[in-house]
């Protein structure tokens, strides 16, 4: 199963405030070329290394990057095509695919995204994940919408598609504002609006750096927070540097998240997503028959499970097992008759598994792959009965055990119900002899857990328990 990684407390902090935002439908990600070099780009210092050895500078000791590249368009004649060359020959190489930061990105419901960059890799991202984004480029893209779009990528500064527009140079910086002022009125919006994580990005370019600057002016004290990644530097002196630099920030409601190395952002937002996906409960399971349960008193059980669930604002998630599905469904339609709300998608996500031929030797890939799919929606597990009938046999149900596996190599919280028996009472006594191993951040939940394993418990004591976990979860601090 996947191990829980300990944060200190600014970082556990940070992930809880940014997982409230997402639910509150109230985020936006600004990318810049930091969060492509894991994918085989390069960052700017590196990209503009030639220039600076024809201009017989040292890369190391430049700065202002964009001074570099005017240095060059102007040693040149003004005319800017050699560095166009360059970045085209940098943009288009091949074997380059979008990092694992990027997928999770696109799975989470940002639906707001503003780059620097001019690769298409958050794009790329996006269609991967089954959401269909909207590129703005231009300035007249601004006022042209895809319709039923799932996120905005703004490219601020260019495209890959047109890199002789991309803007990279002092005098293009300069003149932003003539040419792409909507972007930058665009941004304020987002900005003022949105809690922003910034990924990838010094805070070295001047036109975001005094875009932020206005809006904090005309704020004051009515700054809210966002969040940036900041690597420690290892040299004494450029730690020192950083940390007046972050203090600086402050001022303008930007907190640094300090990593030790670039790999601990895919972490944390792992860590997120995982975090954001417990409000989603996967019920899996699935019941020729119910063992020491009658089939109306299992009916009710599962019936009333999601009922009460539904009512306290968790999302169910449904491959409609065999014997439970459907049950599920009752409850919670119950839910949004009693709450008057016709909105199906908030209560349910409905995964009936697609019809495969056993004879379809891809079968076993294809189903596995749906199963996948329908776990990775879901942040806890439910676990239920789990058995079928095979040549007149009643036995374990292979499919739920495949779910449990799953769930345990995305990091889902796993809560057997061992009164149903079969696969879910053998996973009970799995996790309880296991605690620590499955809970361990959470050890207030152990006497809850052992109640569960009363063979007297009724089903109202069930469900009691099984809420009181699914809440502690998703509203107490890790």
């Amino acid at each position: 199963m996947k191990r829980v990684k300990k944060f200190d407390h600014n970082t556990d902090d940070f992930i809880n405030e940014y997982v409230k935002a997402l639910r509150e439908n109230n985020v936006a990600v600004f990318a810049g070329a930091g969060l492509s070099v894991k994918s085989g780009y390069f960052d700017w210092k590196k990209l503009l290394e030639p220039i600076a050895r024809k201009l017989q500078l040292d890369i190391k000791e430049e700065y202002d990057l964009a001074a570099l590249a005017q240095y060059f368009v102007d040693n040149k004649g003004g005319v800017r095509d050699q560095l166009t060359k360059i970045l085209t020959t940098e943009f288009n190489k091949s074997g380059i695919s979008f990092s694992e930061n990027h997928k999770i990105l696109a799975r989470l419901p940002i639906s707001i995204f503003w780059t620097t960059n001019y690769d298409n890799l958050l794009e790329q991202a996006l269609r991967d994940a089954g959401k269909l984004p909207d590129v703005k480029v231009t300035n007249a893209h601004l006022a042209q919408n895809i319709s039923k779009r799932d996120a905005i990528v703004y490219k601020m500064h260019g495209d890959v598609s047109d890199l002789a527009n991309t803007v990279l140079t002092k005098h293009e910086y300069e003149d932003y504002n003539l040419n792409r002022e909507l972007f930058s009125n665009a941004f304020k919006a987002d900005f003022v609006a949105k809690t922003m994580l910034f990924i990838g990005f010094s805070f070295t370019d001047p036109n975001l750096d005094y875009l932020i600057s206005r809006i904090r002016l005309i704020q004051q004290k009515n700054t809210k927070t966002d969040y940036y990644f900041l690597k420690k530097e290892s040299n004494k002196k450029a730690f020192n540097r950083q940390q007046i630099r972050s203090k600086s920030l402050e001022r303008y409601g930007l907190y640094a998240i300090w990593i030790n190395d670039y790999s601990d952002i895919e972490v944390i937002l792992g860590e997120i997503e995982r975090r954001y996906l417990r409000s989603s409960i996967f019920i899996s399971g699935s019941a020729f028959e119910y063992g020491d349960f009658s089939k109306a008193k299992a009916i009710s059980f599962i019936n009333n499970l999601a009922l009460e669930l539904a009512i306290n604002n968790f999302k169910i998630v449904t491959g409609f097992g065999m014997g439970v599905g459907t049950f599920v469904i009752n409850g919670v339609l119950q839910a949004m008759e009693n709450q008057k709300n016709k909105r199906l998608d908030t209560y349910v996500s409905l995964r009936p598994f697609p019809l495969v031929s056993e004879n379809n030797k891809n079968a076993k890939d294809i189903k596995d792959g749906y199963r996948r799919s329908i776990v990775r929606e879901a942040g806890i597990m439910i676990i239920l009965f789990g058995n079928k009938e095979e040549d007149g046999v009643i036995k374990d149900a292979e499919g739920v055990s495949a779910e449990i596996q799953i769930a345990n190599e995305l990091g889902l919280k796993i809560i057997p119900i061992p009164i149903t028996g079969y696969v879910a009472r053998k996973t009970y006594q799995e996790v309880i002899d296991n605690y620590k191993s499955y809970y361990l951040e959470y050890p207030g939940l152990k006497p809850i857990f052992k109640k569960l394993g009363n063979k007297d418990i009724s089903e109202r004591e069930i469900i009691t328990a099984i809420i009181e976990i699914v809440t502690y979860i998703n509203y107490t601090n890790n």
